[in-house]
């Protein structure tokens, strides 16, 4: 027979490890949203730019900026190049 302190313990116990798995599922989905938000954006040169302008506006600790300095700067080469190639069309067309 368990004491009211043991069944007491089991059930934070319970409590935690389904923290837990929640805690898991939600990481795991922010990193295939995150994925999915890459993949549209290196095919998709509005979404870069917007992605772009997002990351400038939310993201604003230095450490989260730093982890995020990678896909910032392909998202810059990104627009960079759309952008060349938008002017390379307009000098062809005169």
């Amino acid at each position: 027979m368990f004491t009211l302190q043991q069944k007491l313990a089991q059930q934070e116990a319970e409590l935690n490890r389904t923290k837990e798995r929640i805690r898991k599922l939600e990481n795991g989905q922010k990193i295939i949203t995150g994925g999915m938000m890459l993949s549209i954006a290196r095919k998709d040169t509005q979404r870069a730019k917007t992605l772009l302008e997002d990351i400038n506006r939310e993201v604003t600790k230095k450490a989260d900026l730093d982890r995020m300095q990678s896909v910032i700067d392909e998202l810059k080469a990104i627009i960079s190049e759309a952008s060349k190639t938008d002017n390379s069309n307009q000098i062809a067309a005169y």
